[in-house]
């Protein structure tokens, strides 16, 4: 029986890795089974030319289909609420609330986008395969839009032993780069609905884009 398990040796050894395909497929397939999330995050943004960012530092909760809450909490606090395509911009030293209306297309194609599954990537964008770690059981795809964006590319690394995104880059035309370092995963916690709504003070200054005349 020597030989046959010669053979499943070098089977293994020149397995077709797996394509761009299924590597979003089974990305896709893993995030919606996810009914809810918690991770932290950092959030690195480098202005073009420059080799030094701003790195700030929080705590994510998701729950499909239309619910996420950003919570940043160093350098500066600050919140970010998606409510169904409602935004709502907490900034805390400067009192203020901001509610804009967001376009379903953008929600689509925006972190929640991808986070919560509701994206089909390759309805959007082309992939390609930029580097694979095996021992770490990562991959990183390269993803740029059918369609001309104003976010010319964007990386994904996912870890593929969860079949989760652990990093997203977001490659601007100006030559500014975000990224998004994504850890501490906690799959289908339970989130009171308390979690998707901050009290706001009644001293702080309310600007509603959805109806300019309101505050």
């Amino acid at each position: 029986m020597l030989w046959l398990y010669l053979l499943f040796i070098l089977f293994a050894l020149f397995r077709e890795e797996p394509s761009e395909h299924t590597i979003i497929s089974n990305l896709e397939r893993r995030l919606q089974r996810i009914k809810t999330l918690e991770a932290d995050f950092v959030h690195i943004y480098l202005p073009a030319y420059q080799t030094k960012g701003m790195e700030e530092k929080g705590h994510l909760y998701l729950q499909r289909p239309d619910r996420m809450r950003w919570d940043y909490q160093e350098p500066e606090r600050k919140s970010f609420l998606l409510k169904g395509n409602v935004l709502l911009s907490y900034f805390y030293e400067d009192k203020q609330l901001l509610r804009q209306p967001l376009e379903e297309e953008e929600i689509r194609e925006s972190v929640l986008g991808l986070l919560a599954g509701k994206t089909r990537l390759l309805d959007l964008y082309s992939a390609e395969i930029v580097t694979r770690e095996k021992k770490a059981q990562r991959v990183t795809l390269k993803l740029k839009p059918l369609e001309k964006k104003e976010i010319p590319s964007l990386n994904l690394e996912i870890d593929t032993s969860r079949w989760l995104i652990v990093r997203m880059a977001f490659f601007e035309a100006t030559g500014v780069r975000q990224e998004f370092l994504f850890s501490r995963y906690k799959i289908n916690p339970h989130l009171p609905a308390a979690t998707f709504d901050i009290t706001v003070p009644p001293d702080w200054e309310i600007i509603d884009s959805r109806f300019p005349d309101k505050k």
